[in-house]
């Protein structure tokens, strides 16, 4: 399902409610001025005033995939809180090291425009995040703690999966992803130094803004690498959001998106490093997730908690569009079990 081309630039349309559905292509206005509370007329006052300034959630993130790392880095603003993490995880070695920061309100989490023509950027005394978002290509400086360093190039899709689905009676959740598509630089850590090819590695980006429900739960898998033939792969797998009325899942192939219907995440609750199925309802996504090693938190301080495993590691199965299959034996990549109350 494809929404109407002329509509698709703004995210609320001409009733001030959202444009639900799979877009074309990335939201370049988000137009939050113009979104009305579901079930009034109102467009102003102190309820509308609240929810896009306390209510909204709005992230960027990007990540890097490859047989020797698995680096990811974010800006999250969520209002009254702006949270950076940047962490890379060393294949071979089987360690992760990660840095983060989480500051009150949103003041040093800093978004304008939109994931094809904007930027983000978080800056304090240990660290400084530029992400630079452009139509075919999005680049990233990233330093923290003195110690990491890192400058990548990440070469958009053609053809990215872009949605806005409903989230309870009155919210909504725009996300923009893409995954396996190439991105180079360099990744520095302690003076050692990983060069990141982009005819080898797997690029992830994800743009999430949202009115999310108090408590979201997620499962989130995505990633990349080459199928046995050499085809670019990549896949952007989810349960638990972005599943009223329309999917955020989908897999692509050289570029080419193929949208799946719903997935299943089965996983040991009492070990996440036990292997992973992830299947999907219509077949199209088969896939065996071996954990390698992974981040995680267990905050809670009363009115806000974030509970997350995020296992790293190795993604084989087969992925079908119904009438061609693709054989992943070494895909590399990242699943997650995520809880928050916000």
């Amino acid at each position: 399902i494809r929404m109407n081309i002329k509509e698709e630039t703004r995210l609320i349309g001409p009733e001030g409610r959202p444009l639900f559905g799979i877009r074309n292509s990335p939201v370049e206005s988000f137009n939050l001025s113009d979104f009305r509370i579901y079930g009034t007329d109102k467009k102003e006052g102190l309820l509308k005033n609240f929810i896009t300034g306390f209510r909204i959630k709005r992230w960027q993130y990007l990540g890097v995939c490859n047989d020797e790392v698995i680096f990811g880095a974010a800006i999250v603003n969520l209002g009254y809180m702006t949270n950076m993490f940047t962490y890379i995880f060393d294949r071979r070695e089987g360690r992760i090291k990660q840095m983060e920061a989480i500051l009150p309100s949103g003041k040093a989490g800093l978004f304008t425009g939109s994931s094809r023509n904007g930027s983000a950027s978080f800056k304090n005394r240990n660290a400084s995040l530029d992400f630079t978002n452009q139509p075919e290509s999005i680049h990233a400086k990233i330093s923290a703690g003195g110690k990491l360093e890192a400058e990548l190039n990440f070469f958009k899709s053609a053809e990215p999966l872009c949605c806005t689905t409903r989230v309870g009676l009155g919210g909504f959740n725009y996300t923009h992803k893409e995954a396996g598509i190439p991105a180079g630089g360099f990744i520095s850590l302690d003076g050692k130094r990983w060069e990141i090819c982009e005819k080898e590695s797997s690029g992830v980006i994800d743009y999430t803004l949202g009115y999310l429900a108090r408590n979201t739960f997620w499962n989130w898998a995505s990633g990349g690498g080459f199928d046995v033939f050499g085809n670019r792969v990549g896949f952007n797998l989810v349960q638990g959001v972005n599943e009223t009325g329309f999917t955020e899942n989908v897999f692509w192939i050289n570029g080419r998106m193929i949208k799946t219907d719903v997935v299943d995440f089965m996983y040991s609750d009492l070990d996440l490093l036990k292997p992973w199925k992830i299947r999907s309802n219509d077949g199209k996504v088969n896939l065996l997730f071996y954990p390698e090693g992974e981040r995680a938190a267990d905050i809670n301080i009363g009115l806000i908690a974030s509970r997350f495993h995020q296992p790293f590691g190795r993604f084989e199965g087969r992925l079908t569009d119904g009438k061609e299959s693709w054989q992943l034996k070494n895909g590399a990549g990242f699943t997650e079990e995520h809880y928050a109350k916000w």
